[in-house]
């Protein structure tokens, strides 16, 4: 028999495609912005049911209000999006840095690791840098918040696929920031953003949590 919690994973992806393909699109809506966290409430459902610790349960109720905010227009909505996403990716961070040594920072693991996340926060930062205006200080807060959880999560180990989830959920932080701050906003590729922002991040989180109860 089937687990619970794994079609559980599976019907929250079911439903995510279906989001892609009938609602991203849409102007905004209360039912565009249901369908779109949806799948994040089922897989927040799977997470408890499958136990995952409370750490987990906060981040990906973080994220799924990062969702709803963001699936609404305006400023104000995008920065309290931010600042939930922000939020999630540092109790991440708590969760995989928990019950790590001290000693794990001086690892040539560590020091590798932290270079090359360093290299892609300055390659990512100069690229949005002059269109940035009053939110630099935001977006580096942000940069700092998603490379602690990259790192933590690569030093803690947690096994192959919550490290692909880590992977996809970055990449799609990081399109996201290109669609939102960079300009040329027409073309295939700008108009592509949006789905591969989505379905990266949603199928990070799901890796994520799929690993985790594995």
């Amino acid at each position: 028999m089937p687990d619970p919690v794994h079609l559980l994973i599976a019907l929250a992806t079911l439903a995510s495609l279906y989001y892609t393909i009938f609602w991203l699109a849409q102007a905004e809506s209360g039912k565009r912005s249901f369908l779109k966290v949806f799948p994040m409430l089922i897989l927040l459902l799977a997470a408890i049911l499958g136990g995952l610790p409370p750490l987990v349960i906060l981040a990906l109720f973080l994220c799924l209000a990062g969702d709803y905010f963001l699936s609404m227009e305006g400023d104000k909505n995008f920065s309290l999006g931010l600042a939930a996403f922000l939020l999630a990716h540092l109790v991440y961070s708590v969760f995989f840095s928990s019950g790590l040594p001290v000693s794990f920072l001086s690892t040539p693991e560590a020091r590798d690791t932290a270079f090359i996340l360093a290299a892609l926060i300055v390659t990512v930062l100069f690229r949005l840098w002059p269109y940035l205006g009053e939110m630099r200080n935001a977006v580096i807060a942000y940069a700092m918040a998603i490379a602690l959880m990259a790192f933590s999560a690569r030093l803690a180990q947690p096994g192959n696929i919550v490290l692909l989830g880590i992977v996809l959920f970055v990449i799609s932080d990081i399109i996201l920031a290109n669609d939102k701050f960079t300009p040329l906003r027409t073309g295939i590729v700008r108009q592509a953003m949006p789905f591969a922002v989505w379905l990266l991040y949603f199928s990070g989180q799901s890796l994520i949590v799929l690993g985790l109860t594995l």
